[in-house]
């Protein structure tokens, strides 16, 4: 039996799981992954054709800084939110897992910010969050 190693783009795979799957917690997302991994290595007839080398899970750190929000009008940290605490408790589950590695590259700070369409942006300033109608 060969054996296999699988190569995951962490980004692509948790926007890409999100949006098949739904969400799910950082425990049930990493079982998923760890069994969409070894599903890939079944014949078409289901029998084991491979074996697992190791899966090499490749990411970033979610980003702590602190951006301008564009509709709010205020600076807001991004660790302060949902996203960041669930990407460190999905990459420390995933550190428990046999057969994992995982691969952390790192995010640059300049380009960290929203990004916004500029007809976007002109619908936003010209209606403000806390507008009096």
């Amino acid at each position: 039996m060969s054996k296999t190693a699988i190569l995951i783009d962490g980004g692509f795979y948790r926007k890409r799981a999100k949006h098949l799957w739904g969400d799910k917690t950082a425990i049930d997302r990493s079982l998923e992954l760890i069994a969409y991994c070894k599903d890939h290595l079944k014949d078409t007839d289901g029998k084991q054709k491979r074996d697992l080398y190791r899966i090499f899970y490749y990411d970033c750190l979610p980003c702590e800084k602190s951006v301008f929000h564009p509709y709010f009008k205020k600076n807001s940290s991004l660790k302060k939110t949902g996203t960041y605490a669930w990407s460190l408790e999905f990459f420390e589950e995933l550190k428990k897992k046999r057969k994992v590695a995982l691969r952390f590259g790192k995010l640059s700070d300049i380009t960290a910010g929203y990004n916004v369409k500029p007809e976007l942006t002109r619908k936003i300033w010209a209606d403000p969050p806390n507008a009096k109608i």
